[in-house]
């Protein structure tokens, strides 16, 4: 079906259907793209089959000046009562009513019909009548002979005419120069710009820019720049994708529109708080700044989680953030004298979908176990982008900004940066343990304060929730409550702890280095059957202190079996597992370093034995010539007893004379010896072997 106003294509031409008359079957069409065109009259049977190529007016969304709304309303009064009669269509009456207008306005008929036809053309709508002052101006940019703008206030030149190689000529100098290096402004690009394109060398090949006229001006440049490239592109490339998305980008939409509800996203961040501690044994003594965890659920913006202390931000200060969600709060607000109202901490032991953090702690190998053993979702933003998890990034602000007058130490972010700053460290005194009374009191302050820019829906004002982190979970819990899940705490601390094989030896569970027992262990009996066939465990570990482990076990009630270090590995009490790694290489470099100094010692061995064998058997060789094994043995006791006798005869008298010798024997020079040791060392008299090989190993444990 064809209405009034759309276009068709007819006879090779685009028309526009002005009026359909049914009575005598006529459609009154118009030809858009003939400028002096006027309506025609078409049978309906011609394009009754024809499709319409559009049905609409496109609106004229641009910005018309008061002269052009000004023009365009006049135009309308003029032609007014000419198209509200149909009889305008008609060329038999269409001069007379056009002459008749133009005696009346006092203007001239080829105005009224200029006008006629651009209503037609556009549509039939006021906005039709709109001067296209926008097409305005020199078309042909590449024409030398053409001028355009006005004489230079200050000089006698032309004006510039910038042409296609200009152009060309500043769009190499902006996207090189330009957008490439924030540092570069506009007029430094300009400058580029005449001395790479605009400017001649003379005989003395000095540098020398174009006169005024024969250069584009700075404004040019400037329009150029301007029109060309759009405020988007001109940031994203002179600061970064990052920094745009960050600071610069479009922010329709408001941070929960991705959220569900509570316990759907919780955000965890850390810093290095802005406050100065000191030692719990010595007030004195100042131990440095300590690390700060918050954790956040983004709908409520109740703080479910946190942890305070001196771990660097890492996984396993992250875990501890994890683990306070599950935490006791009654047992933990009376272990640090904080009042306690369950009212205050409405998500205890409930955990998230998702767990949303940034490329640290939450990418580690070790995050994947809340995925593993929670079935939680680990979602990293990436790099730079604090805005992805502004819930927490301004939580953390807000925490230390409400600190800043209460606490002593503490110290403005800014102040290390400054030259000569006031040294805030000197007024330090509060203790690991007191920072942490203040966090928690700061926390329940927060999940009770009233949130006033907090987008509360249409059902929650209705129903009177205020805009309070533990009201809007209470609140929002009816409806979530089955989204939710909630976990002890002994299961989280043990599901987040790192999992590896352990050995079980006879001597205990060596596990990295360390050897492990407990009464557990030994009423099974493992260890004995270890004494048959080693066997390995799955083990879970603190990574910070070796002192006990949890072995995995699926038969008991708690899940786990906890060993402690055995006696021979007691001495590692204390410490971590990465000192004890580093003191085991210390043993395994040993280890090896023996092998090398026992292979020596062996060689000296061997070098002071070899002559005294080779001796033995050639003497026996000859002593030996042609008797048999048999005869050899025969006399064994007798002559065991002679040789008896004459031992005692030497070692048994108190008073003995040094033996003579009874062999003679070359003095065997012991390898790796140095020259001025044996010259130091007195000589032995000639004497028995036994004297010389005595003497020999005296000098060696000398040396």
């Amino acid at each position: 079906m064809l209405l009034k106003n759309d276009l068709v294509n007819l006879a090779g031409s685009t028309m526009r259907i002005l009026d359909i008359d049914l009575a005598k079957n006529l459609v009154w069409v118009f030809p858009i793209a003939d400028e002096k065109a006027l309506p025609l009259p078409v049978r309906l049977s011609e394009i009754t089959n024809l499709t319409p190529l559009t049905s609409t007016i496109q609106p004229d969304v641009r910005k018309h000046s008061p002269t052009a709304v000004r023009r365009a309303n006049l135009a309308w009064s003029r032609i007014e009562p000419l198209v509200s009669n149909l009889a305008i269509y008609d060329y038999r009456q269409r001069n007379m009513l056009i002459e008749a207008r133009a005696r009346e306005l006092k203007c001239s008929p080829q105005t009224l019909l200029k006008d006629l036809r651009r209503y037609w053309c556009g549509g039939q709508t006021r906005a039709a009548l709109m001067g296209k002052f926008h097409n305005c101006g020199q078309v042909s940019y590449d024409n030398p002979g053409s001028r355009r703008g006005r004489t230079p206030e200050y000089g006698n030149h032309d004006c510039f005419l910038v042409m296609s190689a200009d152009r060309k000529n500043m769009d190499k100098v902006i996207r090189g120069c330009y957008l490439k290096d924030r540092t570069v402004s506009v007029p430094a690009a300009y400058q580029r710009l005449l001395e790479k394109y605009y400017s001649y060398f003379d005989g003395n090949q000095v540098r020398y820019i174009k006169p005024p006229g024969e250069i584009p001006s700075l404004r040019q440049f400037r329009y150029y720049l301007n029109t060309h490239f759009t405020l988007e592109e001109i940031l994203r490339s002179r600061l970064s994708d990052k920094s745009f998305e960050q600071n610069h980008r479009a922010r329709p939409g408001y941070g929960l529109q991705d959220c569900h509800g509570i316990g759907h996203i919780y955000e965890i961040d850390a810093t290095i708080a802005d406050v100065w501690l000191v030692s719990s044994k010595d007030r004195s003594r100042i131990i440095g700044k300590p690390t700060l965890y918050l954790i956040y659920d983004k709908f409520s913006r109740l703080v479910v989680g946190f942890y305070v202390g001196l771990e660097a931000p890492s996984w396993p200060a992250a875990r501890h953030a994890i683990i306070s969600i599950a935490e006791n709060k009654a047992e933990l607000c009376q272990k640090y004298g904080v009042p306690y109202d369950p009212a205050d901490w409405p998500a205890t032991g409930a955990f998230p979908q998702q767990f949303v953090g940034d490329r640290g702690e939450m990418i580690s190998r070790d995050s994947s176990l809340l995925s593993k053993n929670m079935a939680i979702i680990i979602k990293n933003e990436p790099a730079l982008r604090p805005d992805r998890k502004g819930t927490v990034e301004c939580g953390i602000y807000v925490t230390q900004k409400s600190m800043a007058d209460a606490v002593p130490g503490y110290e403005p972010p800014d102040n290390p940066t400054k030259r000569r700053g006031k040294k805030y460290d000197k007024d330090a005194c509060l203790t690991l343990d007191e920072i942490k009374a203040v966090l928690l009191t700061d926390i329940i302050m927060h999940n009770r304060t009233v949130m006033k820019q907090y987008p509360l829906s249409a059902e929650m004002l209705s129903q009177g929730v205020r805009p309070i982190p533990t009201e809007i979970w209470s609140e929002d819990l009816k409806r979530r409550s089955g989204s939710l899940t909630r976990y002890d705490e002994k299961f989280v601390r043990l599901s987040l702890l790192p999992e590896e094989k352990a050995t079980v030896t006879k001597a205990g569970i060596l596990f990295r280095g360390c050897y492990y027992t407990c009464q557990e262990v030994i009423k099974r009996g493992w260890l004995v059957q270890a004494g048959q066939r080693k066997f390995t465990l799955n083990v879970s570990y603190d990574k910070r202190l070796v002192d006990s482990i949890y072995i995995h076990d699926d038969t008991g009630d708690k899940g786990y079996i906890e060993a402690t270090l055995a006696p021979r590995s007691a001495d590692y009490k204390g410490l971590s597992f990465d000192e004890v790694g580093a003191y085991e290489h210390m043993r395994a470099a040993l280890r090896h370093e023996a092998d090398h100094i026992n292979a020596q010692e062996r060689s000296h061995f061997h070098a002071v034995i070899d002559p005294i064998t080779e001796h033995a058997k050639k003497e026996m060789r000859k002593v030996s010539k042609g008797k048999s094994r048999a005869s050899r043995k025969k006399d064994v006791a007798p002559d065991r007893l002679d040789e008896r006798r004459a031992r005692r005869q030497i070692e048994a008298p108190i008073n003995r004379k040094p033996p003579t010798p009874s062999i003679s024997a070359d003095v065997i020079a012991l390898p790796g010896r140095a020259k001025d040791e044996e010259s130091a060392t007195p000589k032995a008299s000639p004497g028995s072997l036994t004297d010389r090989l005595r003497l020999k190993r005296q000098e060696m444990l000398n040396g």
